[in-house]
């Protein structure tokens, strides 16, 4: 029963994810309503990882018929012994809690065909787990919408050129700006007569941050903080020399992207 060299070698090569029973349930039903194989945000795994209580177990031979409970969700499971297992199968009563590994299965009925198992022997096994799944799922999406972008750009300008978004080409050419050359002085006054060349224009000072800069200033200066309250909203619009709102609102997208979360308050955030 003990997932250990054995099953490590059987699970070898293959895609592992750690997932919840109600992951599994909205997966089984897209692929139900869309005919396509099962997918988590557009990944395929062969093999998942759960972490739940057991509910109820019927033994009837050489199989295990349980009800299992990841607080997402409760899903039927199946646990057929192909081997000889050592008499941990005995202490798997309800109320325990197990880690398996398997996969999603919709015949006859939903469940979770259960390829190999263990007790959880630590209560932080089941928070960890659950901190694994939120972690692999919003980096499963953030990079599906990487790939749906790509996907969505038109090529423009031969085969070869790269597509430049408007907010890209707004701050390429802000940092043309930024950084171009001062006025080229065309003459030299002669010597003992005309007017002195007058010194070159200064560049217009830059306006506040926007867009893709304000992004990754606001990054930069949330990593420089330590410790776990993380920078205040007030903090980072001062050190940026930018409004509050359009911090706010800066912040707003990066939590949403996956690369900020909230710590103490409405008003501390730290990066990821």
């Amino acid at each position: 029963m003990d997932i250990t060299a054995q099953e490590r070698r059987r699970t070898k090569g293959r895609h592992i994810l750690t997932e919840s029973f109600r992951q599994m349930e909205l997966a089984l039903a897209k692929r139900a309503d869309s005919g396509e194989d099962l997918k988590f945000f557009g990944s395929e795994p062969k093999e998942l990882i759960v972490v739940a209580a057991v509910e109820s177990v019927a033994r009837q031979g050489t199989s295990l018929e349980m009800t299992l409970n990841d607080s997402t969700g409760r899903m039927k499971a199946r646990y057929f012994v192909t081997e000889a297992q050592p008499g941990d199968l005995d202490r798997i009563v309800p109320g325990r809690y197990i880690c398996a590994f398997g996969g999603a299965r919709s015949a006859p009925a939903v469940h979770f065909a259960i390829n190999g198992l263990r007790l959880v022997e630590s209560a932080d096994e089941v928070s960890y787990h659950m901190i694994e799944v939120a972690h692999a799922a919003l980096r499963l999406q953030l990079a599906e919408k990487a790939t749906d972008a790509m996907a969505s750009q038109k090529v423009e300008g031969g085969p070869f050129s790269s597509p430049v978004k408007p907010a890209q080409a707004a701050s390429f050419a802000a940092a043309a700006g930024a950084f171009s050359s001062p006025p080229r002085i065309e003459a030299f006054a002669s010597p003992g007569g005309g007017d002195a060349p007058s010194p070159p224009a200064k560049a217009p000072a830059a306006g506040p941050l926007q867009g893709a800069e304000l992004r990754a200033a606001l990054l930069a200066a949330l990593r420089e903080v330590e410790g776990a309250e993380g920078c205040s909203v007030a903090a980072a619009a001062s050190k940026l020399g930018v409004a509050e709102p359009e911090v706010r609102k800066c912040i707003v997208a990066l939590v949403g992207d996956g690369e900020v979360f909230q710590t103490i308050d409405d008003n501390h955030f730290a990066v990821l």
